[in-house]
């Protein structure tokens, strides 16, 4: 892919010319690229990333803030948007597999630190969360210690898209899930929010685990 800085010796251009060149713009940049008739050719292998793919997608509309935050922040660095990072991410581990291992919650954003540990306690339909907090640089503090679950499940056919999450402020940063299915296994991520001394903020990385709630 060319870039491109005043295509046609204009300022802009879009489209296809004679189907030989295609001109558009990507996150504000120009650019310009080969035409090509695109290939669909649905392979067993295709369709599984597709459906993968969607999954991702419809479980991004769930996410919390904590969540959201930390994948925009994490995708400033590659100039793409927060939910397609969180794809990224997440396609390779998931694609392929019939269960949620390799999920990931929360990047390492903006070199924000992975909790020391997470303990996950059943309860009757929820889970209770406790978190380890690091030892912080100097001019650190935590904003917020998040955690978040979703059901266990096959992410090429899954449908079970909703994800429980909450927060916690203050010490021994517990986050309480409730309204879970009991007997239902559940994938559990955990994570920390920062502020830097400079104000900004600060992700670590989402420690994952499994729980299961009572009845």
């Amino acid at each position: 892919m060319a870039k491109t800085v005043a295509p046609l010796l204009s300022f802009d251009a879009g489209g296809q010319i004679a189907k030989t060149q295609v001109y558009s713009r990507w996150k504000g940049r120009p650019y310009v690229r080969r035409y090509v008739v695109p290939a669909n050719p649905n392979t067993a292998a295709q369709q599984e990333t597709r459906s993968t793919f969607a999954w991702l997608q419809n479980v991004w509309k769930f996410f919390p803030a904590g969540a959201t935050g930390a994948w925009e922040l994490y995708a400033n660095g590659f100039r793409i948007t927060g939910r397609n990072a969180f794809a990224k991410v997440n396609l390779p581990p998931l694609r392929g597999k019939t269960d949620l291992t390799g999920f990931v919650f929360s990047p390492s954003a903006a070199a924000g630190i992975i909790a020391t540990g997470v303990t996950v306690t059943p309860g009757s339909e929820a889970l209770q969360v406790t978190l380890g907090a690091p030892v912080l640089p100097t001019g650190w503090t935590i904003t917020s210690a998040w955690a978040a679950c979703i059901a266990q499940q096959d992410p090429s056919s899954g449908e079970l898209y909703v994800v429980t999450a909450g927060s916690d402020e203050s010490t021994p940063y517990e986050v309480d899930l409730t309204g879970l299915t009991a007997a239902q296994p559940y994938v559990v991520g955990a994570w920390f929010e920062y502020k830097k001394p400079d104000g900004s903020p600060a992700y670590g990385q989402s420690l994952m685990t499994t729980g299961t709630p009572t009845a």
